[in-house]
């Protein structure tokens, strides 16, 4: 799946950073208590700002022993912080989320 098809969807209303989680749940062996985890990082609450998407990319990244895809995404984006990338560059959380998620494929 998609990790747009989990970005604020009902029932779970999942933020940009666990709807990234959410679409590598089976694949990884992420536990619903991970991914409920990550709420706090969406909204540009993840490390100084960054983007929640590009926040749990990196993370699953790491996790796999793989490096980070930040350049890869700022490339796309313009930013690696929320804030800028949706003020700024004027692209919407869920295009970093299908941005975050083609990069980690």
């Amino acid at each position: 799946m998609n990790a747009s098809d989990f970005f604020h969807k009902k029932p779970e209303n999942y933020n940009c950073a666990q709807a990234i989680l959410k679409a590598w749940q089976d694949r990884l062996d992420i536990s619903d208590q991970e991914i409920e985890n990550f709420r706090q990082w969406g909204g540009g609450r993840a490390k100084n700002g960054e983007c929640g998407a590009l926040f749990a990319a990196n993370y699953l990244l790491e996790k796999q022993g793989k490096p980070p895809v930040s350049k890869e995404f700022i490339a796309q984006v313009g930013s690696a912080f929320c804030r800028e990338i949706k003020r700024v560059n004027k692209v919407s959380c869920s295009r970093c989320v299908d941005i975050a998620n083609e990069i980690i494929h």
